[in-house]
């Protein structure tokens, strides 16, 4: 019996891509000596998300090296200089939600579910998108895994939330996006994944599947419900 759900949270429970174009523009202020002359700010903006989604598994790290690749820096840009001032500067200043995200929470609530998210990366910079989304109140639990000590993949942080919880993993769904981190982590833990296809490509063929897989997380209940039994 299904008795909680626990969430992924960038690009699962926010738009990110959305969240980007809101953000970059202080990015744009704060390189511009790193960027090509010629290069307007629409098409850098446009051009980093480009790079961003076809780069999305592989992390910040590795986007910023080829984004100076693709010419959308100058030659001899950092990487890690990218990452740092999105992570540091721009991350903070907004977060898009899906419209749909707060009223599904609520409606798993009034099914009796237990709500969590884990999700990667420092603790301040994710605490920050929750106070932004305004989640105060629709989750019960938070683990990061800046405070854990190992991102997903790891089996841990997904531990300790179930222990949050208060519920075994066999009683727990897990939602995400990434095949990897969300769907094979939460496998390996004992939870029941869920893929969301916010990206839409599954990029890992020595990853099994996923029995579910939705569009969005406005699916989640009627998911839940077909796995107690309520609907067929």
């Amino acid at each position: 019996m299904i008795r909680g759900v626990v969430f992924d949270l960038d690009h699962t429970l926010f738009v990110c891509f959305c969240t980007l174009r809101a953000v970059l523009p202080e990015m744009y202020r704060r390189m511009r000596d790193s960027i090509p002359d010629n290069l307007s700010h629409e098409d850098f903006i446009e051009g980093l998300i480009r790079l961003e989604k076809q780069h999305i598994y592989h992390g910040w790290g590795y986007t910023g090296e080829k984004l100076c690749e693709a010419g959308i820096f100058k030659k001899g840009t950092k990487g890690e200089d990218v990452w740092k001032c999105l992570f540091t500067y721009c991350w903070p200043l907004a977060a898009v939600e899906y419209p749909f995200t707060k009223p599904m929470l609520r409606e798993l609530r009034t099914m009796g579910m237990k709500l969590g998210i884990v999700t990667n990366g420092d603790h301040d910079l994710q605490m920050n998108k929750l106070r932004l989304l305004n989640f105060d109140g629709f989750v019960d639990e938070i683990v990061i895994s800046g405070d854990v000590g190992v991102q997903k993949p790891d089996t841990k942080p997904f531990e300790v939330m179930s222990e949050k919880l208060g519920l075994p993993p066999s009683e727990l769904l897990y939602v995400g996006d990434n095949p990897l981190n969300d769907v094979e982590g939460s496998r390996k833990a004992g939870y029941t994944p869920v893929w969301v296809k916010t990206i839409g490509n599954w990029c890992f063929e020595d990853i099994e599947r996923c029995e579910y897989e939705v569009d969005t997380v406005a699916e989640i209940p009627e998911i839940v419900r077909k796995m107690r039994g309520e609907i067929l």
